[in-house]
């Protein structure tokens, strides 16, 4: 990360070893230095409950679960408790390390759209171009290709440059097809 990585986690990392058991020590503590941050505790709400996040672009319902955390000095917060009795904890925190940054996202928001604006924040920090794909559609990068899926029901073009060569499939795209092209 010092030299320009940027490594986003989110909620429940660092909270089990490699045998999946809980760490003889407080709760995330294997992350806190990294992440800049304290595990203050976490929760869950009731079924017929729900809880609010708040980033600077909006306000988030959650209720699956939700860390609340305590940001060291120098770790910024990105998104805040907005009710219940941790109203104006931390929720997202975001702390830089040398040209690179760790982001922790804290909270499982009910439709994930929080959790994409965290994500878009920390490409655009970083000068990383996003790709606006359409729901169910996934593009990913491999051994020097890449992959798109369409798990939607309408065809979608994909963005591949002049000079990319598709090697199976065709674009546009068709519902439950796959498409692998190089650049």
């Amino acid at each position: 990360m010092e030299n320009g990585g940027h490594l986003i986690l989110t909620c429940r990392t660092g909270q089990k070893d490699k045998d999946g058991h809980f760490f003889e020590a407080e709760m995330a503590a294997p992350i806190s230095a990294l992440i800049g941050a304290d595990h203050e505790f976490q929760d869950m709400l009731l079924a017929d409950l729900e809880g609010l996040v708040k980033t600077e672009n909006g306000a988030y319902p959650w209720k699956c679960w939700a860390e609340i955390l305590t940001p060291y000095a120098g770790t910024e917060t990105w998104a805040t408790y907005d009710d219940q009795f941790y109203r104006g904890k931390s929720a997202v925190v975001h702390r830089r390390i040398g040209e690179g940054s760790v982001t922790f996202i804290g909270v499982n928001t009910i439709d994930g759209q929080m959790e994409r604006e965290m994500v878009r924040k920390v490409y655009n920090q970083a000068g990383v171009p996003i790709g606006d794909l359409p729901a169910g559609v996934f593009v990913e990068w491999r051994d020097g290709l890449y992959v798109g899926v369409n798990y939607s029901g309408d065809p979608v073009v994909l963005p591949i440059p002049e000079q990319g060569k598709i090697i199976l499939g065709e674009n546009p795209l068709q519902p439950a097809q796959v498409m692998i092209w190089k650049e």
